[in-house]
């Protein structure tokens, strides 16, 4: 019977595949409603075992899918580590200004409409159809693609375990367009406790295990200004029950990181400034081993952001 599933799953897409360099991605139309609008693209490495873990991407605004596959280092590290990929896609079909995920429209930051209810059809679909494993789904971005990974983890806490949020700032600071810049500047005046409000209401009647967080953000971002950093972790540490003033500092790859320890001791949140780098993803196409290819809003930074963030999902040993 599992390889008759097998057969029929690879019946079922190769008709969809599309060739980017190395990487076969599978395109998937009939993965349930999909109110957005948004297109699904999945990765899933020659050998992939029953059981893999799944890393959610999401693309920032003026990005789209196969930018981020080809030069953001994530489909080396699923090939040489075993787990599945997921890229969701939006255009200037939906959002004109930049083909951005429409995380400031009030009809896409909410659980069971928009954008949160099609990129939770996706998971759940590609979790059941190609048996991964449901506890250990992880959701990352960058700017636009990082305001959509806070939203989804406010909105669906129930379906991922980690996330890390990557040049971004609070959910639901921006409600509408003219928000943005508001947001981008830090210029929204809430207490940690409102802050943190904004995501419990999320799913007010949530009681399970809530994600951990990873906050990634350039010391010298122009467009989302890097206190935003400090904004989200006042967010995510009122709603993880963390007290902020107690941290450990060390350094990764040369730069700051802090990690915020929760009741039980573990590791709920940590924080990652990258030293002089403005609004982008980071890469290190010179490590050991390389990680990425240099492109728009994807920079040289020596340090591979996706390695790291692998490695706080527990994806990357």
């Amino acid at each position: 019977m599992r390889v008759l599933a097998a057969f029929l799953w690879t019946a079922v897409l190769v008709s969809k595949a599309v060739q980017l360099d190395a990487a076969e991605l599978l395109s998937i139309e009939d993965f349930g409603s999909n109110p957005a609008h948004l297109s699904m693209q999945v990765y899933l490495p020659d050998g992939l075992a029953d059981g893999a873990p799944l890393v959610f991407v999401a693309h920032g605004c003026f990005q789209n899918v196969q930018q981020v596959v080809e030069h953001a280092g994530w489909v080396e590290l699923a090939d040489r580590h075993g787990f599945a990929l997921l890229f969701p896609g939006t255009s200037k079909d939906n959002e004109p200004f930049g083909g951005c995920f429409r995380t400031w429209q009030p009809e896409h930051q909410q659980r069971g409409a928009g954008e949160p209810q099609t990129i939770a059809n996706m998971v759940q679909w590609i979790v059941s159809k190609r048996n991964l494993d449901p506890q250990r789904v992880f959701i990352t971005g960058m700017s636009s693609g990082g305001l959509m990974t806070a939203v989804m983890l406010a909105t669906y806490p129930d379906l991922f375990a980690a996330g890390a949020i990557q040049s971004a700032y609070p959910y639901l600071c921006a409600n509408t367009f003219d928000d943005l810049k508001t947001c981008s500047l830090a210029q929204k005046n809430l207490d940690a406790g409102s802050w943190g409000k904004l995501v419990i209401d999320a799913f007010p009647d949530y009681t399970g295990k809530r994600p951990r967080v990873a906050i990634w953000h350039g010391t010298a971002d122009q467009l989302l200004l890097p206190i935003n950093l400090e904004l989200q972790l006042q967010q995510w540490s009122t709603v993880l029950g963390i007290d902020t003033q107690a941290f450990e500092s060390d350094t990764i790859d040369g730069q700051e990181r802090r990690r915020y320890r929760d009741a039980g001791g573990n590791v709920a949140i940590e924080t990652v400034s990258v030293a002089g780098m403005d609004h982008a993803i980071a890469i290190d196409p010179d490590g050991s081993p390389p990680c990425g290819v240099a492109a728009p809003f994807i920079v040289d930074a020596n340090i591979c952001a996706a390695a790291w963030i692998g490695r706080w999902f527990g994806v990357v040993p």
